[in-house]
């Protein structure tokens, strides 16, 4: 079966204008967004890179915090894969010479807009197959965390941080979008 990660958060909605329900987060981890008068904006799904979902108008909850990241490594030699919820160290085991991987960073947190709730954006991700990696060798991991929803009235969430797998930063990627 196949897993969905770095879905953007939902809208919030906005009273007297259509619809008082907010916006359904992305497939993905993203988070809904907050209905005027009732539910609250919810969070991104941890390990997912979710966004959190955006507050309703008037500003009457706080803004979903974002999902975690999470870095997936997988190797042919045992026929291995390996997933990443928090940070650490990996250890590549003798006779490995390549690892397939997905690294995805933490979502943003929702935010308040002047008429109605700002969603959380999706963490962003970097996957690839047959990295070249030394048997033995550790490398550093590091799961990005998600960020905060936004508390007051119209204001922005935190951008999620970095999930790295060695030297792969996720913000070389961004810089080439």
């Amino acid at each position: 079966s196949s897993v969905a990660y770095a879905g953007g958060g939902g809208g919030g909605s906005q009273s007297g204008y259509g619809s008082n329900t907010g916006g359904v987060g992305g497939s993905g981890g993203g988070g809904h967004g907050a209905n005027t008068g009732g539910a609250a904006a919810e969070n991104g799904v941890t390990n997912s890179g979710g966004g959190g979902g955006g507050s309703s108008y008037p500003e009457t909850t706080a803004a979903g915090t974002g999902g975690s990241g999470v870095v997936i490594i997988s190797y042919v030699t045992t026929a291995r894969s390996i997933t990443f919820n928090a940070s650490t160290n990996f250890t590549v085991p003798t006779g490995v010479t390549s690892v397939n991987y997905l690294v995805v960073a933490g979502g943003g947190g929702g935010g308040n807009g002047n008429s109605s709730g700002v969603c959380g954006g999706a963490g962003v991700y970097l996957t690839g197959t047959n990295l070249s990696v030394s048997a033995v060798t550790s490398y550093a991991i590091t799961v990005g965390g998600g960020g905060t929803g936004y508390v007051g009235t119209r204001g922005a969430g935190t951008s999620g941080t970095n999930s790295l797998l060695g030297s792969l930063r996720l913000c070389s990627l961004v810089a080439l979008l």
